[in-house]
């Protein structure tokens, strides 16, 4: 039986649909973007998308994975930074999400975090973000792009790290955050960077939780992660 991994989305209101069906309007629409479950289901896994209600852990005890994916920044209130960048906060994601990840811990679960995904990771951890990276300094890396595919930079990975197995040490990545890991959270590490120095992936320590500041999931063809998650889910942790 294919593992079920679990997905995260977004909520928002009905008024997405451009003016159209105005009686639809303040209605609450969970929003998934299909790639990443693609990339799942083209890996060999079943993929969930997990609507945002109450009791997150509920879900985990179904789950063999889960995916905590992209999105707007993770409240600053969280880490202690400032507002002045923030754009795109959602406190009621942000609750729902570490609540997942605090259940998928307890079972001890494979969780890869993509862009927010892994600042999530790294503040529901007690760590800090960098507040904002300026698309015009280092490696750019909230340029714009209509290519998602666009590889912006390389980022160079530690010996013996994980993602220096899935990848190799160096792979080129795409790039739309303007926020990243700074202060590592407890028990992560940081094991890739951008030539200009920026935190590009963490790993915990019990060797099942990744996050990466890229979006795999954007690349043409099935990203090397997401075979290695569905991997990951395969194997039972009892205690």
């Amino acid at each position: 039986m294919a593992p079920l991994i679990g997905i995260t989305g977004r909520s928002v209101n009905g008024d997405i649909f451009s003016g159209q069906n105005l009686h639809l309007a303040e209605s609450p629409v969970d929003l998934f973007f299909a790639e990443y479950a693609r990339k799942v289901a083209l890996s060999g896994g079943l993929p969930l998308m997990i609507p945002m209600i109450d009791m997150p852990a509920n879900y985990i005890d179904y789950l063999d994975a889960l995916i905590l994916t992209g999105g707007g920044d993770v409240d600053p209130l969280l880490w202690n930074g400032p507002s002045a960048y923030s754009h795109g906060v959602s406190r009621e994601r942000d609750e729902f999400e570490v609540g997942l990840l605090e259940a998928a811990f307890e079972k001890q679960i494979p969780v890869l975090g993509i862009c927010r995904g892994a600042q999530l990771l790294n503040v529901a951890l007690g760590g800090s973000l960098e507040p904002n990276l300026p698309w015009d300094e280092g490696d750019r890396h909230c340029l714009r792009s209509s290519d998602r595919n666009e590889r912006r930079h390389t980022v160079e990975f530690a010996s013996k790290s994980i993602l220096s197995k899935v990848y190799e040490s160096t792979i080129e990545v795409n790039s739309f955050h303007h926020q990243a890991v700074k202060n590592i959270g407890v028990g992560l590490k940081s094991t890739g960077w951008s030539p200009d120095g920026t935190i590009e992936s963490v790993e915990h320590e019990n060797g099942r939780v990744v996050g990466v500041q890229w979006h795999p999931e954007m690349q043409t063809g099935v990203d090397l992660i997401f075979p290695w998650l569905v991997e990951q889910s395969r194997f039972k942790i009892t205690k």
